[in-house]
């Protein structure tokens, strides 16, 4: 039980966890910024336990050091601004 809680008061965030699934195949996503907006370019995130980093570049989103799917990355875009009413 103490290994519970130390893990928990060590975590540098504390946000909610998004549940989403893609092509068959569930995630968890923890937004890393504390405000989101649509002017944003950038934008941390946990994806299943790995730091990620989405970027913009016009009106789609990439990872930044994957070469995973573009849609993918669009598709959590479309999932937190639905949530954060963008």
């Amino acid at each position: 039980m103490q290994d519970t809680i130390d893990r928990i008061d060590s975590e540098h965030h504390r946000s909610q966890v998004f549940r989403l699934t893609y092509k068959g195949q569930d995630y968890q996503l923890v937004l890393l910024k504390k405000s989101l907006s649509k002017l944003d370019t950038e934008l941390p995130i946990l994806l299943d336990g790995i730091d990620q980093k989405l970027v913009r570049k016009g009106d789609s989103w990439f990872f930044e050091n994957m070469h995973s799917d573009q849609h993918f990355a669009t598709e959590i875009w479309r999932n937190l601004s639905l949530r954060y009413r963008l």
